[in-house]
């Protein structure tokens, strides 16, 4: 919208400019110099005055309207003092009319090169501008907090010690973690003798774990968006208390019908573009310890595992989008769907043979972990040695079915005989006895692609017993 305002203004005041200078141009020629049309014979001919100054600038554009304006009033001058005959007794005057428009273009079109890197330039001047004021922003907020905090903690030596503390114990790519850590950060730094934190889940908030709550309370195991202290923390992204409603602090509202569930005290924990994770609500604290400083401190320690927070979800979904695990350099399941469905719809459309084997090994799961581990390598091992690069050995979808294999380019014979071999080889090694409670043929399905009977990749996976 901006842009097209501003080509609009420009196209305005070229086309004002160009007609008042043609005018004064007309009008000096008119008066001064009666006998010379067009300023016949002056060298260089004022109109050029007209045809660089807008070419020059306003661009393209421009220079194009000035330049053919120009002509215009150039041939009428001479059409209105000799006519039609001053053409064709000298034809050679209509190279002014050619040059405006040529020099008018040339100059022009060099111009709205040096124009549009100028609006380029401008547009992200004030991107960065604005990148700079939502910098500025943050880094108030951080000073802000920084500030309250070190208004009561100054004078205490263990200051730095407690935030390393705090820092450490949110430390963590798995959010489960972190949110117990909350509750033992309330315990041991804002001295908190009953905490809970209410995780978010969709609009209400769901009790996820507490600490020194007696078996008799009888508190709200969740709560909506904006009901009670810890729906209210939840709703306006900052701390609220008793201390709020006993003192008023919140003039536009009155937060006494919000004393639900006998909590003192409600943090929200608030992640970017203020996505709430939870919040933290203290129901038993001394009340001498209820400051503004242990508020603060709480506060900090919401802001800490928020930052923790958003740091694990980034890891987890860039995790879920690899498409290997690393521990075994297999693909992993959600792949061997998206392949799976890939191959199929070539295959539908190539006939092209396709084929899959689904290793079902309950036996596996009963072992120990550690030997379970060490049999897996073991086969993995094995299957791979036998697998062409493009063939997808990846985990399986279910605990006793621990892998799921993706023949491309592989008819049903030739997967018998990949079966066959696989089989053989693991007999070879004696870990048929840790993978199946009886042949271990029976323990491998294979299927292949028939058109008759299967219109989809769903139905091919089914057919080698994988459901979806």
């Amino acid at each position: 919208m901006y842009d097209r305002i501003v080509k609009i203004r420009r196209t305005r005041y070229y086309l004002i400019e160009t007609i008042a200078g043609l005018a004064i141009l007309a009008l000096i020629n008119v008066v001064f110099f009666p006998d010379r049309p067009a300023f016949d014979g002056i060298q260089p001919n004022p109109y050029w005055i007209i045809v660089l100054a807008m070419a020059a600038r306003y661009g393209r554009n421009g220079g194009l309207l000035a330049s053919v304006l120009t002509s215009l009033v150039f041939v009428t001058h001479y059409l209105w003092f000799g006519g039609i005959e001053v053409f064709y007794d000298d034809l050679w005057l209509l190279r002014y009319p050619f040059f405006f428009i040529l020099v008018g273009f040339l100059i022009g079109e060099v111009r709205t090169v040096f124009i549009l890197r100028e609006d380029y330039l401008t547009k992200r001047v004030e991107e960065l501008q604005g990148m700079s004021e939502r910098l500025q922003k943050e880094v108030d907020i951080v000073k802000e907090a920084h500030k309250d905090l070190t208004v009561d903690v100054a004078t205490k030596q263990e200051t730095i010690t407690i935030l390393n503390e705090i820092t450490g114990r949110l430390k963590s790519l798995d959010p489960d973690a972190i949110f117990e850590n909350i509750l033992t950060c309330f315990r041991d730094f804002v001295d908190a003798e009953e905490c809970s934190f209410y995780q978010t889940d969709g609009e209400t908030l769901k009790l996820y774990k507490q600490f020194g709550w007696q078996e008799y309370y009888r508190r709200p195991n969740e709560y909506a968006f904006g009901h009670g202290l810890i729906g209210l923390a939840a709703k306006m992204l900052k701390p609220v208390s008793l201390k709020d409603i006993v003192l008023k602090r919140h003039k536009s509202e009155d937060l006494s019908g919000h004393m639900v569930g006998d909590t003192v005290l409600a943090i929200p924990v608030v992640g970017f573009e203020n996505r709430v994770f939870g919040v933290a609500s203290v129901e038993k604290i001394p009340l001498l310890k209820l400051t503004e400083s242990t508020i603060q401190t709480g506060k900090v320690i919401c802001d800490l595992a928020a930052a923790a927070l958003n740091n694990a979800i980034a890891f987890l979904d860039i995790k879920a989008k690899q498409i290997k695990e690393d521990a075994h350099d297999i693909y992993k399941y959600h792949y061997f769907l998206s392949r799976s469905e890939e191959e199929f719809l070539r295959c539908m459309n190539y006939m092209i043979p396709l084929s899959a084997m689904a290793f079902r090994w309950p036996e596996l799961e009963r072992l120990p972990e550690e030997k379970r581990g060490a049999v897996t390598d073991s086969v993995i091992t094995i299957l791979k040695g036998r697998l062409r690069p493009f063939d997808v050995l990846a985990r399986g979808p279910e605990e006793d079915m621990p892998l799921v294999l993706l023949l491309a380019t592989t008819s049903g014979p030739q997967a018998e005989d990949v079966k066959k071999k696989i089989v053989e080889e693991i007999g070879q090694y004696d870990l048929g006895r840790f993978l199946a409670g009886g042949p271990l043929d029976k323990t491998i399905t294979v299927a292949s692609f028939n058109p008759k009977t299967m219109k989809s990749a769903r139905d091919f996976l089914e057919a080698v017993g994988i459901k979806l």
